[in-house]
């Protein structure tokens, strides 16, 4: 069992890891990224690991720079022995890892070492695999090349989205980061295989090519639902499209929309997809029933044009 730990995470896939460390043992100190101007209405907004620790009176720092000897001090003072990181955001440096004398294990959402970097939920999705998992490894100077204490695959769904996927694998996470807390004696191994990389998502890859093949553009909308939403035009506006349903065998010109009810059936390059939410600018998601009960779209539109 260790003792004398700190977690490194920001965001909500982080905060079900959390909640499984809790279970172990105490966490001297919860670090996550500063609030942030966010919403509508541009509130200063904590990060939900923040909110979490808030909520529950742990002990928890907002840190704009992990990295700074003033910050690492505060760790030796702790006499930190093990850290856990969880999404956390910021780059970890040689001087910081040094500090923390049993090193720093990351809950990474892919098998390593396949999609080591920034985004590797969006790029799975992305390559439509069948088959993805997490990888607890011990973090080192390179990108997601440490050596591996625990890892545990999951099935993927043809219609998993990026927030029912990072549910699952946040899961999946919290359960092996139980026992990786409670197995301090587990070897660590070197990564083996082929190694690819997850590059961050540019907003370019987010529109929508609908003379591609209708399995792409349902892996595109997969991967970015529901952020940061696939983008596509209409009638001059760029609007979002949400809910992938599945494949049609109906076919028409790409991006024509052949036929509304509560979803709708787009044509792509070959056949076509069944798609079941939009979102047109400043307004809220809704169904294509909805959309077309507001006489915002009809049959025979035109994604795209």
């Amino acid at each position: 069992m260790y003792d004398h730990v700190a977690f490194f995470g920001s965001s909500e896939f982080a905060v079900p890891v959390l909640k499984s460390i809790l279970d172990s043992t105490d966490v001297k100190v919860i670090v996550t990224q500063i609030s942030r101007m966010a919403g509508r209405n541009r509130r200063l907004t904590p990060t939900p690991v923040s909110a979490f620790a808030r909520k529950n009176g742990l002990n928890v720092m907002e840190v704009e720079n992990v990295n700074d000897e003033r910050f690492i001090k505060i760790l030796k003072d702790l006499n930190i022995q093990l850290a856990i990181v969880v999404a956390f955001g910021q780059i970890l440096k040689t001087t910081l890892l040094d500090s923390v004398p049993k090193g720093f294990f990351n809950v990474h959402a892919s098998l390593l070492p396949a999609y080591r970097g920034a985004a590797p939920i969006q790029r799975a999705l992305l390559d439509g695999v069948e088959e993805t998992g997490i990888t607890i490894f011990k973090i080192d100077k390179g990108l997601d090349t440490g050596k591996v204490a625990l890892m545990g695959s999951l099935k993927v769904d043809p219609l998993d989205t990026f927030d029912t996927l990072s549910e699952k694998l946040s899961m999946l996470g919290s359960s092996l980061i139980k026992k990786f807390m409670e197995s301090p004696e587990i070897i660590l191994k070197d990564q083996n295989g082929a190694p690819s990389y997850a590059k961050k998502i540019s907003s370019e890859e987010t529109i929508i090519r609908w003379n591609y093949p209708a399995a792409k553009i349902g892996n595109l909308i997969r991967a970015f639902d529901s952020r940061p939403g696939s983008r596509t035009t209409l009638n001059g506006e760029m609007v979002k499209l949400f809910g992938f349903k599945g494949i049609s065998q109906m076919r028409g010109r790409p991006g024509e929309i052949l036929k509304i009810n509560s979803e709708a059936i787009v044509g792509c390059e070959d056949f076509s997809i069944v798609i079941s939410k939009i979102q047109f600018p400043s307004k809220r998601v809704m169904s294509f029933g909805e959309a077309q009960n507001g006489h915002k779209i009809i049959s025979g539109s035109l994604f795209g044009a």
